[in-house]
């Protein structure tokens, strides 16, 4: 596939350095990454890319709460999780699709911190599944960049006019090709007034029915059993149970707000609608699932996001990830990188994702300094699809946030404007932002400060446009290209370990 990306023009001393066979210590590859000495920062040396540290765990405590105490009218301020034993693992659109044509049994939430419905439900989702043995829930949002606003939400009908409406289709071909008894669990179901139309890849105008967050279900793809009790005949049942029903949350427990027969709001004194709380009738109601779950004994099967690296990598024809080798580069979502920089610490990030082909051409070079070193690269792909509805299933319209002109820019530009506050590159938008070219590799401490004392939270970085292709200039399998990749990506890591303050073994 050919894009045009959101990139930086190469600049002519890298070029120049990589032409001319240069080695790992060649002087115009070091002035082309961006980097600050030791002594400039003022910084604290916690490693968020140690493998050890419990990202997913962290992230759904700390955003969560966040999102809780953020929301005092409605929820008194109170946390969505009271410890850190959480059993969400949050997936990306791609490794959500990947997860459906998995074999076995998998418990999955589509829920998002920022949705107040959502962070009502998760708690008690999460106990119960301690207390019935599950360790692993996995966890998508289908408003992509996890915005209050809800404009990036993907699950909205034709007639809509948000930007997320732009890109409904994923959520449609999810329904259609996947979830094929949604309607025998949901509250609007295809035939319903409020069910969901998008225009497929071939232009016709598909309705499917329109679930809501938060809903949980349990999934097998190659179930044929009907549960539902909507006597359901086709043979091909992958929903085997799921719960959909919204409530709010607050210092006193779940709750609906009241409404007269009519529908209209019931107020208090006070002007206040009045909330009826229902935590009891509807934690028994969410029980019954995992009762489903132990009266069946379901077993689950897991998918790690080290196995999703490898399929979706070696996906594209080419073996990049070996069966046995060990995968340091961790994926992560939107809602997830934008918690990471945020967070006090050091990471190392790759900007990229298994549908770029530049990308599939470095991943096994960073993969190898990632375990010779003991650290995690995070790793976010710009494509809110990974790239499948355009590879895949026939789809023409961009899905990356990094490319001129592309509808979601915005959620390149808030990264910058939010967090990468000194990044710089050879090219530039209109309105003066810096423009990356993917894979992009950089080392981040949200705190770091350059000489002057200026924010710098990007310690060090590189753009990799190295290729698998031989007849272009940059082709990973020249010799001086190789060592020049290398040279990049070891600068990065050097960056990261001397800000930690380990020793980068090379």
């Amino acid at each position: 596939m050919k894009r045009k990306l959101i990139s930086a023009v190469l600049v002519t001393v890298m070029a120049a350095g990589m032409i001319t066979g240069c080695s790992g210590k060649n002087s115009s590859i070091k002035n082309n990454v961006k980097t600050l000495e030791k002594e400039e920062l003022k910084v604290s040396n916690a490693q968020l890319s140690s493998p050890d540290y419990e990202f997913e765990k962290e992230y759904a405590y700390g955003d969560f709460n966040a999102h809780s105490k953020a929301d005092a009218e409605r929820q008194d301020g109170i946390d969505t999780f009271e410890d850190k034993d959480i059993v969400f693992q949050d997936i990306s659109y791609d490794q959500l699709i990947q997860l459906l044509g998995q074999e076995g049994n998998y418990l999955i939430q589509l829920s998002g911190s920022w949705c107040h419905n959502s962070r009502a439900m998760s708690p008690y989702v999460n106990a119960y599944a301690k207390e019935y043995g599950i360790d692993t829930i996995y966890s998508y949002d289908f408003n992509v960049d996890n915005g209050d606003d809800g404009s990036m939400f993907v699950r909205m009908s034709n007639e809509k006019t948000t930007l997320g409406t732009k890109y409904n289709y994923m959520y449609g071909e999810f329904v259609s090709r996947y979830l094929t008894n949604l309607d025998d669990w949901i509250a609007y179901p295809s035939d319903h007034d409020t069910a969901l139309s998008y225009t497929n890849a071939e232009g016709k105008e598909v309705t499917v029915g329109r679930l809501q967050q938060p809903i949980i279900f349990l999934y097998n793809k190659d179930n044929q059993t009907d549960y539902s009790g909507k006597g359901n005949t086709s043979g091909k049942c992958p929903i085997m149970y799921a719960f959909e029903e919204m409530v709010d949350r607050d210092s006193k427990g779940l709750y609906v707000k009241e409404t007269d027969d009519e529908g209209n709001p019931v107020l208090d004194k006070e002007g206040n609608q009045v909330r009826k709380y229902v935590t009891d009738e509807y934690t028994a109601r969410l029980k019954q699932m995992f009762e489903f779950i132990k009266t069946n004994n379901i077993q689950f099967s897991k998918y790690t996001k080290e196995t999703y690296i490898r399929d979706t990598f070696n996906s594209y024809g080419t073996e990049v990830f070996g069966s046995d080798e060990q995968i340091n580069i961790y994926p992560i979502t939107y809602r997830q990188l934008e918690w990471l920089l945020d967070e006090k610490g050091n990471s190392l990030v790759l900007i990229g994702g298994s549908g770029n082909e530049k990308t599939r051409a470095i991943i096994g070079q960073i993969n190898q300094y990632a375990v010779k070193n003991n650290v995690r690269v995070y790793m976010y792909d710009p494509q809110i699809d990974g790239g499948i509805t355009v590879d895949k299933w026939g789809y023409t319209q961009t899905t990356s946030i990094c490319e001129e002109n592309s509808p979601i820019a915005k959620m390149y530009t808030g990264l910058i404007d939010r967090h990468l506050t000194n990044l710089t590159e050879a090219k530039t938008t209109e309105d003066g932002y810096a423009l990356i070219q993917e894979p992009y590799f950089f080392a981040y401490n949200k705190d770091a400060k350059d000489e002057d004392g200026f924010a710098a939270p990007i310690t060090a970085s590189v753009e990799l446009p190295y290729t698998t292709d031989s007849e272009k200039r940059y082709y990973i399998g020249k010799e001086k290209n190789m060592e020049a990749c290398n040279s990049q990506i070891e600068t990065v890591f050097e960056s990261y370990a001397q800000n930690v303050g380990i020793e980068l073994e090379k």
